[in-house]
Parts: structure tokens; C-alpha cells; sequence
């Protein structure tokens, strides 16, 4: 099975170093942003230099928009793994408060629908995400907890369409590549055959070569993705992959142990 590359002139910004709640939607592909404000710089009528410090602080320079931070919606995501259950009691009450807020909304969805599947409800999870409107099921987020829950109802061939949506139209950035590619790649090693895990071989060298900026053949500094590699070398097998294998298990071991071979 061979897999295009991922499109990197597409894809959002959720998994990017930009603050949490901004989040990409199938029919919004533009940060959420507050508007700007007047460009003129008020004039310094003094000359002491902590005067000068204030006015600049209390400047709103132009060309650098604001974020709103939803605190509420990020505790939230914080308790996915140590409180799901609670996590989806806040998401209940999430979804009333920002019911005129599509882009918030969106994440409140997303959030909703990642507790239902951290509570092994993968079933739930699959009929919420079912009851969306077409664009909050379009959502990238929403598809990746639509497509872990169907892979782990043993649905691999739907999960499979979602996965390879995702990682061949959502990978812009890094992050979502290392997101999307270790989905991908982990589904084609549960289905097997020798065109998935060549597949799967192919996505993992493609991300590691670009975390390692670009080398080939070079460790990157991403122990998941290192990790992940070497599981598959050795499920791979033979004296080659398996030798692969021990050095990459053999470095984690070392950078673990503080660089004590």
C-alpha cells in the first residue's frame, strides 16, 4: 500500500506552538483572532525613560493580533487522561456556554467526543460524533477521536479513510504530521500484510527524517517517534531491522539514563 506524501500546502494550526484554543475547522481555515486596534503610537511627552518604559507597554502595537485565552475550555482538556469523567461533565456545561461561538463550540465538541472515548465508551463516541452537523464532523479533531474509536471497535477499514484524510490533507505542520502519521502508521501495523507495514515503514522514516531537519537516516530527538520506529523494526523482523531496532532501544536507554551508556 502505497501512501502519497502528506500535502503540506494544507492543513490548520491546532497542534502548532500557537496557544491551545486555536483550533482548524473544515470550513474555517483562518485563526480565530480579536480585531486590531488604532496603528497611531501616542507621543512621549516625557523624557524619562520609565515613562517611556509604561507608554510602550501599554501600547497595542499593530500587526500583532491578540488571542482570547478560554482557560475554562483548556482545564478542561487537561483532564482528559486523570478525570474523563469529570472532564465530560465540564464539557456538558461548555457546550451551553458557548453555543453562539462556532469556532469555541468546535473545541467543546472535540472535547466532548475525546472523554467519550477515554472512557472506553467507543460506541457513544462514534453515535455523538454521527449527530454532528457535517462541518463539526469535518472538523480534524473530531475525525481523529471518530477514527481511534472506530479502530479500537475493530472498524479498521473506516478508521483507515480517516486516517489517511488526515494525514495526507492535515499535515502543515509538524505536529500534526507526528499526530496523524503515528495514527496512521500504528492502524496499517494492526492490519498487517506486507504493503501496510511497508506503508507504515515509509510514513515513520518520512517523520523522522523530518524532525531530524531534513537527514535521512539520523536520529531525531522525538523519543514517541524513535520509540514507535523501533517497535516496528522489530515487528519487521530479520537480522538488519532487528540490529536497527536495539541501537535505536539502546540510545533511549542511554538519553534516559543521562547519558550513561
Amino acid at each position: 500500500m502505497d501512501l502519497p506524501p502528506p500535502n503540506y500546502g494544507k492543513g490548520g494550526y491546532y497542534w502548532q506552538a500557537p496557544p491551545p484554543d486555536i483550533q482548524s475547522d473544515s470550513s474555517r481555515h483562518t485563526p480565530y483572532t480579536s480585531s486590531t486596534h488604532d496603528s497611531r503610537y501616542p507621543e512621549c511627552t516625557g523624557h524619562s525613560e520609565h515613562r517611556q518604559l509604561l507608554q510602550r507597554n501599554s501600547q497595542n502595537y499593530p500587526g500583532y493580533p491578540r488571542v482570547q485565552v478560554y482557560q475554562d475550555i483548556n482545564d478542561a482538556f487537561n483532564l482528559l487522561k486523570a478525570n474523563p469523567q469529570r472532564a465530560l461533565n465540564e464539557a456538558e456545561v461548555l457546550l451551553k456556554k458557548y453555543a453562539g461561538d462556532s469556532h469555541q463550540y468546535a473545541r467543546v465538541v472535540q472535547l466532548k467526543a475525546r472523554c467519550l472515548f477515554h472512557l472506553d465508551n467507543f460506541d457513544g463516541c462514534i453515535e455523538y460524533i454521527n449527530s454532528l452537523s457535517a462541518g463539526l464532523q469535518n472538523n480534524k479533531g473530531v475525525m481523529m477521536a471518530k477514527g481511534r474509536a472506530l479502530q479500537a471497535r475493530g472498524h479498521l477499514t473506516e478508521a483507515l479513510s480517516l486516517f489517511q484524510y488526515l494525514y495526507t490533507q492535515y499535515s502543515t505542520y509538524l505536529n500534526d504530521e507526528k499526530n496523524n502519521g503515528l495514527a496512521l502508521g500504528r492502524l496499517l501495523q494492526i492490519m498487517g500484510g506486507p504493503g501496510n507495514v511497508k506503508a507504515a515503514l515509509d510514513i515513520y522514516t518520512r517523520l523522522r527524517t523530518r524532525t531530524a531537519g531534513g537527514q535521512m537516516d539520523t536520529p531525531c530527538k522525538d523519543k514517541d517517534i524513535e520509540l514507535t520506529l523501533g517497535r516496528h523494526l522489530q515487528i519487521m523482523g530479520g537480522p538488519d531491522n532487528m540490529k536497527a531496532a536495539k541501537d535505536i532501544f539502546t540510545r533511549l536507554r542511554t538519553q534516559a539514563a543521562g547519558g550513561q551508556p
